[in-house]
């Protein structure tokens, strides 16, 4: 198993989920009458059905199949529950709300909601505890610098993953580190025995094949094999969900960004913004009035304020927001990030950060063509210099439309310093590289779990 099974690991997860998903369906029909007649399977089969979709969707909002999440515990079950109940209340939504069914399930859906509740944690317990570590474990092989063995150690311990460190061929020494599992090897001789008496299913290489001797030679041997060879910079990508910048050179891009491969993804992006941006600019303008209000009565100081961005191509444009922060909260005149713990925003401020609605007037810049609702998040003009100057490939994440949400504000905490904006620059330059409709719509629902968790800053 190598990436591919990262994703064959998702995949099960979600067939095991449907399948408990049906059988708790027939197990609270079974309940509910004694028996199980074709009327009835038809009359709840299609309706609980749609159901399951909705709640696969619910589950991935709610982080159930963030791999780095299986593991149990205490903070898991506290994850299932918080999952569950989404779901519930989607179920609620969808009978109550859209009875497009013409069924109204009172005590069959809380009853099938219970054997799901049951049933699905004791799924999850067993795939986390057994099938996990047995089924998907992966025996990883890794050849080059000892220092980067050990950044490497650190990175397959996120559980989940199923990835084990079981040897080293150090290519350069470097500090080693105490660990009975693992086998340490100076030479590339050795890569042939490593995997027929470890069973490693893995070669990770953090040197290209011809840059160290008998390299070559010792990994052609392995085209007969199963094994499976990926370099350093891959492996760390995929793990990671961004691009390390050790990695990024000029060459790395003319390999990556080809951008007249996106100009359909592009086009039908924009159309998508759109299409969505109308309906949500229309919904979301009743909640104008109030949110004013609220800004207008809590602190002294006008309900918006705008700043000028940097956006596709590095084009300046203005964008608008509702104040989340006191009146002149840059009075000395020099422009300072924004951190979660910042002084200067008010406690409406916060609320409305948290839960994105200081952002809700964008959508004119969304439908302007300034912006994308997905994308890397557009910077000031002042801190895009001082970046640029620091890491001259900065201005390469210009070459998509920025985004009222994106990649790195679903996967970095937050970025109030210079070095983490450089940090969530490896998260953009994944997404520029990555960036398709899928992607897209993984990022979309990583942001509303975000939102109603009240996660966002």
């Amino acid at each position: 198993m190598d990436l591919l099974g990262m994703k064959l690991k998702r995949i099960f997860l979600v067939i095991g989920d449907l399948i408990i998903f049906q059988l708790a369906l027939a197990l609270t029909l079974w309940l509910r009458y004694g028996d199980i007649d074709r009327i009835t399977w038809d009359l709840h089969f299609l309706p609980f059905s749609v159901l399951s979709l909705l709640w696969l969707i619910g589950s991935y909002v709610t982080g159930l199949y963030d791999l780095s999440a299986l593991k149990n515990g205490i903070k898991f079950f506290r994850l299932f529950l918080e999952g569950m109940i989404a779901n519930l209340a989607i179920a609620l939504a969808y009978f109550y709300l859209i009875p497009i069914f013409n069924i109204a399930p009172r005590t069959n859906l809380f009853l099938y909601f219970a054997i799901v509740l049951l049933l699905g944690y004791i799924w999850r317990l067993a795939y986390n505890r057994f099938l996990n570590h047995r089924l998907f474990k992966n025996k990883v092989l890794f050849v080059g610098p000892g220092t980067d063995a050990m950044r490497i150690y650190n990175l397959l311990q996120k559980p989940g993953y199923g990835f084990e460190l079981s040897a080293v061929v150090e290519t350069v020494p470097g500090a080693r580190f105490a660990e009975d599992t693992i086998s340490w090897h100076m030479s590339t001789d050795s890569i042939r025995d490593i995997l027929n008496r470890q069973h490693v299913h893995t070669i990770l290489l953090g040197h290209k094949p011809d840059e160290v001797p008998g390299l070559k030679d010792a990994l052609y041997q392995t085209l007969f094999t199963s094994t499976t060879l990926l370099d350093q910079a891959t492996f760390e990508e995929a793990m990671t969900g961004c691009m390390p910048l050790e990695y990024v050179s000029q060459t790395w891009f003319l390999e990556h960004l080809r951008e007249n491969d996106k100009t359909w993804y592009e086009s039908f992006k924009r159309l998508t913004d759109l299409v969505l941006a109308i309906p949500i600019g229309l919904v979301t303008l009743v909640l104008y009035p109030l949110i004013a209000l609220t800004i207008k009565f809590s602190t002294p100081g006008p309900v918006l304020y705008s700043q000028i961005r940097i956006g596709k191509m590095g084009q300046s444009f203005r964008i608008w927001k509702f104040r989340s922060m006191i009146q002149d909260a840059e009075a000395d005149g020099r422009p300072q990030f924004a951190s979660p713990d910042d002084h200067r925003i008010t406690p409406v401020g916060k609320f409305l950060r948290v839960t994105r609605l200081d952002e809700l007037p964008q959508i004119w810049n969304v439908l302007r063509g300034d912006m994308s609702l997905i994308g890397p998040r557009p910077e000031r003009p002042e801190f895009v210099e001082e970046l640029t100057r620091q890491m001259s490939f900065y201005a390469l994440r210009h070459l998509a439309r920025p985004g009222l949400t994106g990649w790195a504000q679903v996967k970095f905490p937050y970025a109030g310093t210079f070095a983490d904006n450089l940090t969530k620059l490896q998260f953009d330059l994944y997404y520029i590289k990555h960036r398709s409709f899928l992607i897209d719509v993984a990022i979309l629902l990583k942001t509303v779990g975000i939102v109603l968790r009240r996660q966002g800053t």
